[in-house]
């Protein structure tokens, strides 16, 4: 790293007792390379001194030869900005253990990558550390904007900034200028079975008649069914028509899922001549509907006897699929999360003040557990808007917390403490890549003292067991099966 010009030279001069020896203190080169370091340093930096962000994706590069062909004729038109590799991974510890440079880019990656293809060895940077806590969120949005992500892709990123970056769908469809519906539809497309989430990624389903399936569909399996009734060649069901199919109860090979118990299991569809079946099969797939059954009387297979009626389908619904613990584990802390969340908000519009003993706990969890604050005072402001208790109406929470300490206003400032500090215990609580210690059944033993909060799920009632955390138990734990 080289200091940009009219950075001033150390001279030797006559020091104490005229001697000509260099001063005690530090020298004024390391003086302006230590002022240098701070945020808003202009630096000119080795290309290999810099590694590229892990959180941007390289689909956002784009042309590179054209952009590497303009900074060789006219130079870089805007600094890159940079972070120092040990204030990211402060914040970004698993991320940064494979970078070894110096520097790590924020913004700027296409840029320097387009400088290293014009042959050129150093590129002029801007050093930006604040904005490391934020930099996984920027990147996302700015990704998404750029991006040709499917549906998918587009739904786990956006699970990302409302789970991990603790935006509200609201505040992500303002973010990425989309409207609410779609962020909340793709996010739906989380539900879908993995598989029918890899047709979705590979353009086989569309994401339109995915989000039909699970909407009219109960199960995974079903949906499953009905993708094999779509994309059979011999069949090719419009989604309406699969539907239809499977909620009348047959499987992709014609069977019936579930009938009366006094059916006879050698029972099976009516053969039909291939030409009558293939006529009915295209009109009821023109139609959209399924495929008519052989009527009474109709001598259908032959013998010179009424066929057999199907039994009418049980209204009762299929057994429920057979998931894994961990899958069973996974979706009651989910779950727990999401009636947690609903416990702060009644906190929040409740207008509940802690005591001193609660306060200072809850301060203790925050201040000397590892949080993220970005994502922490993001969530904090997502849930004042929410209840009702944003009183400054300023949209981007780094700037209405800097407004709420300018105010000078003790109760709006504890408050907006109080409310961040919750934030950050349920983040953590809810980072489903921890087990969960003694800071997180204390979260929600405040819950349950000050909001009511009964835990539902087996999952969080065996952890605040594990901690000595007593809960109302008049009610059974919710056993989430499917």
């Amino acid at each position: 790293m080289k200091p940009l010009k009219g950075a001033p030279q150390n001279r030797r001069g006559a020091g104490v007792g005229g001697q000509g020896t260099a001063p005690a203190s530090p020298k004024p080169s390391q003086e302006f390379y230590s002022r240098l370091e701070e945020d808003g340093a202009a630096l000119e930096i080795a290309l290999s001194d810099i590694s590229p962000n892990p959180f941007n994706d390289l689909r956002s590069m784009g042309d590179l030869d054209s952009l590497a062909r303009s900074i060789k004729e006219d130079g870089l038109l805007q600094d890159i900005v940079v972070m120092h590799t040990t204030e990211f991974a402060k914040v970004w510890p698993e991320q940064a253990e494979s970078i070894t440079t110096k520097y790590v880019i924020a913004f700027g990656e296409r840029r320097w990558r387009a400088t290293a293809k014009a042959e050129l060895s150093k590129i002029r940077a801007v050093l930006n550390n604040s904005v490391a806590e934020k930099i996984r969120r920027v990147l996302l949005i700015e990704n998404l904007q750029r991006v040709g992500y499917t549906p998918m892709e587009e739904a786990r990123n956006y699970h990302r900034l409302n789970t991990e970056e603790g935006l509200s769908y609201r505040e992500i469809s303002e973010a990425i200028k989309v409207a609410i519906s779609q962020v909340s539809r793709r996010m739906k497309l989380l539900n879908l079975p993995e598989e029918l989430q890899l047709q979705v990624d590979a353009g086989e389903l569309a994401a339109s008649n995915a989000t039909q399936l699970l909407d009219n569909l109960e199960t995974p399996e079903e949906r499953e069914a009905a993708w094999r009734l779509m994309s059979d060649p011999e069949r090719s069901l419009t989604v309406k028509a699969a539907i239809q199919a499977i909620t009348s109860g047959y499987t992709p090979d014609g069977h019936v899922v579930q009938v009366a118990p006094d059916r006879e299991a050698a029972d099976v569809p009516e053969q039909r001549s291939e030409t009558a079946a293939g006529t009915q099969r295209a009109a009821a797939d023109a139609a959209g509907e399924e495929e008519p059954q052989s009527t009474q009387g109709q001598d259908a297979d032959g013998t010179g006897e009424a066929p057999k009626q199907p039994a009418p389908r049980k209204t009762a619904s299929a057994p429920a699929p057979v998931i894994s613990a961990a899958d069973r584990s996974a979706r009651e802390r989910n779950n727990a999360a999401a009636d947690r969340t609903e416990a702060c908000l009644h906190l929040i519009r409740s207008g509940f003040t802690p005591d001193d003993k609660q306060l200072a706990a809850l301060f203790a969890r925050t201040l000397l557990s590892p949080i993220q604050q970005g994502p922490a005072k993001t969530r904090g402001h997502a849930w004042l808007r929410e209840a009702g208790r944003e009183v400054l109406g300023v949209s981007d929470s780094d700037s209405y917390f800097q407004a709420v300490l300018s105010s000078g206003n003790d109760g709006l400032i504890q408050l907006a403490t109080f409310v961040t500090a919750l934030a950050a215990s349920e983040i953590r609580a809810k980072d489903n890549r921890r087990q969960w210690d003694r800071n997180d059944a204390a979260h929600v033993e405040l819950l349950i003292q000050a909001a009511g909060y009964r835990p539902q799920t087996q999952w969080e009632r065996d952890q605040l067991d594990k901690f000595s955390v007593a809960y109302p138990t008049d009610e059974a734990a919710d056993m989430a099966s499917v």
